[in-house]
């Protein structure tokens, strides 16, 4: 995990969730100088990422669905300058690692797995574990670490792997900006 990562307690994906996470400064300062709103709409942030950053667009060049899509996009998205189209916003954060508690690893493990399009993910198992093999190669299967908590120390019992972005999706952009919301 990165040496500048922060961390925070977060309700997503159905599972209150502790992050580790990166702030892009730069977009947060434009954010507020502009007083942008979140990007919680996916046919937003498909039209966004279809957007050059910082380059003019022309609004004749869009399609009919695109240039709807574009009078929906919230403040501070995007500039229009004459006839064109500039986009501004990028992610807000970037999540690097997402650990998820629970009681026992089978119900955890099912609700890290849900992350796993958008960051490194981890258990956090309170006390004993139960069936200790199985649950080590279950979570080192899937990528998941395995982290127990005992007498107020945690132990990395497997450690998580390194997350691989494959692609960029409208999908892993909403969820930092789902994460950003309830940061600020």
């Amino acid at each position: 995990m990165p040496a500048d990562s922060q961390t925070a307690l977060v309700n997503i994906l159905g599972s209150q969730t502790l992050i580790a996470y990166r702030v892009d400064e730069r977009e947060r300062r434009r954010r507020a100088c502009a007083r942008a709103e979140a990007l919680l709409r996916p046919e937003v942030l498909e039209l966004l990422m279809s957007l050059p950053l910082e380059e003019p667009v022309a609004v004749s060049s869009l399609n009919p669905a695109e240039r709807r899509t574009l009078a929906k996009i919230p403040l501070g998205a995007v500039s229009r300058h004459g006839e064109a189209v500039v986009r501004r916003a990028v992610q807000p954060i970037r999540v690097d690692l997402a650990v998820v508690p629970g009681r026992g690893w089978e119900s955890a493990l099912e609700r890290a797995g849900r992350f796993a399009p958008f960051c490194a993910r981890a258990i956090l198992v309170e006390g004993p574990l139960r069936r200790p093999q199985e649950a080590m190669v279950q979570t080192d299967f899937y990528g998941i670490g395995l982290l127990l908590a005992r007498k107020g120390a945690v132990e990395v019992v497997v450690p998580p792997r390194p997350f691989v972005r494959k692609r960029f999706t409208a999908a892993s952009w909403q969820f930092t900006e789902e994460i950003n919301q309830q940061l600020n």
